[in-house]
């Protein structure tokens, strides 16, 4: 088993594939960041909900370290698989070592490519709804079944509880069904809003035309 620095996540999940900053805001992070120089620049990150780790983590890269306008040190980091934590173990500095043992991708089914073409366009569909079409572009790009569920680790309709389940959840099928099912009910809920503004507006339209004809009738009366 390899063995890397652990830097706990507690608002947050790097899922593989994703690039994202992090505030250094606590020791055990600064540890973890100070540990990972002597591990070509490699951590593992891990959720952490009701001070419980989560069961997989994320093996990734620091890409670049800086300062935020804050004054906090953060760094880049680019998420590249899921690993299983297993015990700690003795390490150099302040932070927690832990044993990885890393979680191979099997190869996709013709059933997960399915499902990752139905993602795929129901996410497409969101965006569209939200503006964002030029995202959704950026999808057609993934091939991978794996990578594009965890796609969602981007998604704000997801919980960090959410978000977690799909860390957790290493079979790609499995992975896809739940995040198509969740994005499934983001697009029902954006079809009935639109619906129901389309239907308010329809309806001021009705009584705005009704009005102008009343008026018109009013002045014909007159003359």
């Amino acid at each position: 088993m390899a063995t890397l620095p652990l830097l706990p996540l507690t608002t947050g999940v790097v899922l593989p594939g994703m690039v994202v900053t992090i505030a250094l805001e606590t020791d055990q992070a600064r540890a973890a960041w100070a540990a990972a120089s002597e591990a070509e620049r490699q951590l593992l990150l891990v959720p952490v909900v009701d001070g419980r780790y989560a069961r997989v983590g994320t093996v990734a890269v620091v890409e670049d370290a800086g300062d935020l306008r804050s004054g906090l040190q953060a760094l880049v980091v680019r998420g590249l698989h899921r690993a299983v934590i297993g015990s700690g173990v003795p390490g150099t500095g302040a932070a927690l070592w832990v044993q990885i043992e890393p979680v191979d991708e099997p190869t996709a089914t013709e059933r997960a490519r399915e499902l990752a073409r139905e993602y795929r366009a129901v996410v497409e569909n969101i965006l569209e709804y939200r503006g964002a079409r030029q995202i959704g572009e950026a999808l057609r790009g993934i091939s991978d079944p794996g990578a594009m569920a965890d796609t969602a680790g981007y998604s704000p309709d997801l919980t960090f509880e959410q978000k977690i389940e799909v860390l957790e959840t290493v079979d790609v099928e499995g992975r896809l069904e739940l995040v198509l099912a969740w994005a499934r009910e983001v697009l029902a809920d954006l079809s009935l809003k639109d619906r129901i503004r389309s239907d308010v507006a329809e309806g001021m339209e009705k009584t705005q035309r009704e009005f102008l004809l009343r008026q018109q009738l009013a002045a014909i009366r007159k003359e």
